[in-house]
């Protein structure tokens, strides 16, 4: 097992043994995550909470997530279809190509009726229940209590983070292993060990840490 891997068994043990304590704290349960990655369904996780949101237990490659995000309405109400691995235009990036993974996960395609983006379906065993849940999760959404997130994974550049920083989302955060010259700043930068070029999944924050206090973010939604 990689030193990775260890981490992420044993933060599941915290994030899942103290979400019940966790959720005592939270103002209202009722909010959505937009996320990048797998952190969304990670924090309802860590309060024991139903996932309202249909960005769970999947990625999207960065320039990508981006574009969703420019018209979010549009796309999560958008027509989801799905193609083979090697179809995927972004199969050789060594985000993609390098995981071991790639090619047993369904890959999504998901129409705003002008653009095309892919979604990475991770952790979904089959195109139906990537399907399934998506829509379902979709109808969850609480347009009231948004909070959008994005890291420097997956193909992330000095043009992602510009753009992110520059949505009109009233709560967004932006984790990251490094300094980006960003003169506005708005980014939690989180210090890692062994050092990477992007975040490491176990290093994205839950509850509250030195460095964010996820809880007191969501409260303020």
């Amino acid at each position: 097992m990689t030193y990775e891997g260890l981490r992420l068994k044993v933060l599941k043990f915290w994030r899942l043994g103290l979400a019940n304590h966790r959720k005592k704290h939270l103002k209202s349960t009722d909010f959505t995550i937009i996320s990048n990655n797998c952190w969304g369904g990670m924090i309802y996780e860590s309060y024991n909470l139903p996932k309202e949101s249909p960005t769970v237990g999947m990625f999207f490659i960065a320039k990508d997530y981006i574009e969703f995000l420019s018209d979010l309405k549009g796309y999560v109400n958008g027509k989801l279809t799905f193609i083979k691995p090697e179809e995927s235009r972004w199969k050789d990036m060594p985000q993609v190509s390098g995981d071991k993974r790639f090619g047993s996960y369904p890959i999504g395609v998901l129409s705003n009726g002008k653009n095309l983006i892919e979604i990475f379906f991770l952790h979904y065993h089959s195109e139906q229940e990537a399907k399934e849940k998506w829509e379902r999760r979709v109808q969850r959404i609480n347009w009231n209590k948004l909070l959008v997130k994005f890291n420097d994974q997956n193909g992330c550049t000095e043009t992602e983070v510009n753009k992110f920083m520059e949505t009109p989302f009233k709560n967004k955060v932006f984790f990251t292993c490094k300094y980006w010259p960003n003169e506005n700043g708005g980014y939690t930068v989180i210090h890692q060990f062994p050092k990477h070029d992007f975040i490491m999944a176990s290093y994205e924050p839950f509850g509250k840490n030195k460095y964010i206090d996820v809880t007191s973010v969501i409260n303020q939604l």
